[in-house]
C-alpha cells in the first residue's frame, strides 16, 4: 500500500471498519504515520461511519445495550459489576458514573480515567441521579489541534427567587473542581424536564429552560449568556433538544409528521425555523400503546414505539436522512422499563490530553469491580462481546 496515491489509500480506508482501523495503526507505522499526518483524515472518516445506538435506564442501571445500524442482530448487551448511569457523550468519550465513581472512556482507543468528584460543591447525590435528574451536567470535548482535544466537566447550580433565577457554574480541570467567577442571573423560569442532558454545540453548553429560553455556558472562556428565545407556537408535546451540524436542533412530532427545527440568528434575533419534515410513517396505530422522539444527528432520527402487545414490546425504528426512509434498528430487551436514555454513538481516534496524562498510580488505586466494569463496557463497543 506505501506505493498508492494518498487518495487512493484513503478511500480504501475509509471502508475500514475502525477497529480494524485501529488495530492497522498499532501494526503498520507507515499507514499510521499516513493518518496521524493528515489533518482531515479523521474527520472525514467519521463522517461516513454511521452513529450506532447506545442505551440504559434513565435512572441508571447495570444493564446497557448497544445497537448498531444496519445489523439486524439483537443487541449487544453487558451487564457491568455495578450500577452503571450515563452522565453524558461527547465526541466518542463516554462520561460514566460506575458505583459512586465519575470516570471518562474512550472505548476506541480503550484509555478511561477515575476522577474524584467527591470535592465538587454540586455534584448531585446519588439518589438525585437515580431519579433521572441528570441534566444539571455538562460533558464537553473540545479541540485543540488536528489530533488532540480537551475535555471539560460543568454542573450547573440554578438558584430560584421570587422574581429571577441564578445559575452559578463548576468546572473539573482534571484532578480538582473550581467554582467559575460567572453568575447569570435573569427572569425567573427552571430547567425544562423534558431536557434530559444539556446540548454541546461550538464550545458551549446549552441548557433549556421551560420558558423556551436557553442558557448557555462556554466552558474554555468562562462566558455565560441568556438566549432570549421562544418556542414554536406550533410545538407538541413530543419533543426533543439536540444539537445536529453546527445547530441547535428542536424535535417536535405528531403521529403523522416530525418538524426539525433549527436556531437562526442565534446572536441577534434568536429564533427557531422549520428545517424539514419526516413523515411519521411507522407507527402500528392498532397496537400502539406509546411512542417517543429519542435522538437525532442530522444523519438519524431515532423513534421508540411500545406496543400493546408481547408485553409491551418496545421497537426502535430509524429514519435515514440520506436515503429519506425508515428502517427498523431492532427491538429493545423486554427486561427494560420504558425510561431509558439513547446516545448515538460514533468512535473517536483522537488524542485526549487529560486520559493520556493519566498517572500509573492511577491504575493501581482502582479497585478490581470498577476496572471490570469499565473494561466490560469497551469490549461491548468495540465489538469484542456480543
Amino acid at each position: 500500500m506505501d506505493t498508492l496515491p494518498h487518495h487512493l489509500l484513503d478511500e480504501i480506508l475509509f471502508r475500514i471498519d475502525h477497529r480494524s482501523l485501529a488495530m492497522i495503526q498499532c501494526t503498520n507505522r507507515s499507514l499510521q504515520s499516513h493518518i496521524s499526518k493528515n489533518p482531515n483524515f479523521a474527520s472525514e472518516y467519521f463522517s461516513r461511519v454511521r452513529s450506532s445506538l447506545l442505551y440504559i435506564a434513565f435512572n441508571g442501571s447495570p444493564l446497557l445495550c448497544y445497537h448498531l445500524y444496519g445489523d439486524s442482530r439483537s443487541p449487544r448487551t453487558v451487564e457491568a459489576l455495578t450500577e452503571c448511569h450515563i452522565l453524558g457523550y461527547c465526541s466518542g468519550l463516554l462520561l460514566l458514573f460506575l458505583n459512586k465513581n465519575l470516570c471518562v472512556a474512550n472505548p476506541l482507543t480503550k484509555k478511561f480515567r477515575f476522577l474524584n468528584h467527591s470535592r465538587s460543591k454540586f455534584f448531585p447525590w446519588v439518589t438525585t441521579l437515580r431519579r433521572g435528574r441528570q441534566q444539571v451536567i455538562g460533558f464537553s470535548v473540545d479541540q485543540i489541534d488536528r489530533t488532540t482535544n480537551s475535555l471539560k466537566i460543568v454542573i450547573i447550580n440554578e438558584v430560584r427567587n421570587s422574581n429571577e433565577t441564578t445559575y452559578e457554574f463548576e468546572i473539573n480541570v482534571g484532578y480538582s473542581w473550581k467554582l467559575s467567577e460567572t453568575t447569570l442571573t435573569c427572569c425567573t423560569s427552571n430547567l425544562d424536564d423534558r431536557m434530559k442532558k444539556p446540548v454541546y454545540m461550538k464550545g458551549g453548553l446549552h441548557w433549556l429552560r421551560n420558558d423556551g429560553s436557553i442558557v448557555a455556558f462556554n466552558p474554555e472562556t468562562e462566558k455565560a449568556r441568556l438566549i432570549s428565545i421562544r418556542f414554536p407556537k406550533e410545538l407538541c408535546s413530543k419533543t426533543l433538544f439536540t444539537a445536529a451540524d453546527n445547530n441547535l436542533i428542536l424535535i417536535s412530532a405528531t403521529e403523522e409528521v416530525f418538524y426539525v427545527y433549527a436556531v437562526e440568528n442565534i446572536l441577534t434575533d434568536p429564533k427557531w425555523v422549520v428545517l424539514k419534515q419526516i413523515r411519521n410513517g411507522v407507527l402500528d396505530e392498532k397496537m400502539l400503546y406509546s411512542w417517543y422522539s429519542e435522538a437525532y444527528d442530522g444523519k438519524c432520527l431515532v423513534l421508540r414505539e411500545i406496543l400493546k402487545k408481547d408485553h409491551y414490546k418496545q421497537v426502535l425504528h430509524g429514519y435515514d436522512l440520506r436515503a429519506n426512509k425508515w428502517e427498523v434498528i431492532g427491538s429493545i430487551p423486554g427486561w427494560y422499563t420504558s425510561a431509558l436514555d439513547f446516545y448515538q454513538f460514533t468512535p473517536s481516534l483522537s488524542s485526549v490530553i487529560e486520559l493520556d496524562a493519566k498517572e500509573e498510580e492511577e491504575i493501581l488505586a482502582c479497585d478490581h469491580k470498577k476496572i471490570s466494569s469499565i473494561n466490560s463496557i469497551i469490549r461491548m463497543l468495540d465489538g469484542i462481546s456480543s
